[in-house]
């Protein structure tokens, strides 16, 4: 592909490529000095329309709000069950009785022993949200209960029951 501008006479029509430089300053023909390139005016028009073309795009989007730019879309956010109704009061997932994180640690494998298998799909599941959780939402980790309440919405997703009663 020939990567040098075409250039034009003006006197006697003919065009060529240049042999060294981008621009000619006589027709090889005629002789005439009376040539234009053709190049660059190809070249300014595509600029302009993808200019035009960027302004269009960048002016014709909605704007997205603060809280949906800030929460990923894979973010661990809880979501509301379907079989839930609003009258029917949702269970409390973490049990009272848990006062540390040691203790919550021990509950979550008692409930869920496959936790404890490395590799399972709850394994899997809890390792992936709790990374999750420790970018997204530190705070999580403040209750003494989390592990509890995380293997249980791991447990929820891949939809494994608990194997204690």
């Amino acid at each position: 592909m020939n990567t040098r501008l075409l250039n034009r006479c003006k006197s006697c029509g003919n065009s060529w490529f240049p042999r060294g430089f981008d621009f000619s300053r006589k027709c090889p023909s005629c002789r005439s000095a009376d040539v234009d390139s053709t190049g660059p005016a190809y070249l300014v028009l595509l600029v302009l329309i993808a200019i035009g073309a960027g302004i269009f795009w960048a002016t014709d989007r909605p704007k997205k709000s603060a809280q949906s730019m800030a929460t990923p879309a894979s973010s661990p956010v809880p979501t509301k069950l379907r079989h839930v109704t609003e009258t029917t009061p949702v269970p409390t997932i973490a049990p009272p009785r848990i006062a540390t994180e040691v203790e919550g640690r021990r509950e979550a494998l008692r409930l869920y022993p496959d936790l404890g298998v490395a590799n399972s799909p709850l394994n899997r599941e809890f390792v992936a949200r709790y990374h999750s959780y420790q970018r997204l939402d530190p705070d999580f980790f403040q209750e003494p209960a989390w592990p509890v309440i995380l293997v249980k919405e791991c447990a929820a997703v891949i939809g494994e029951r608990s194997k204690a009663q």
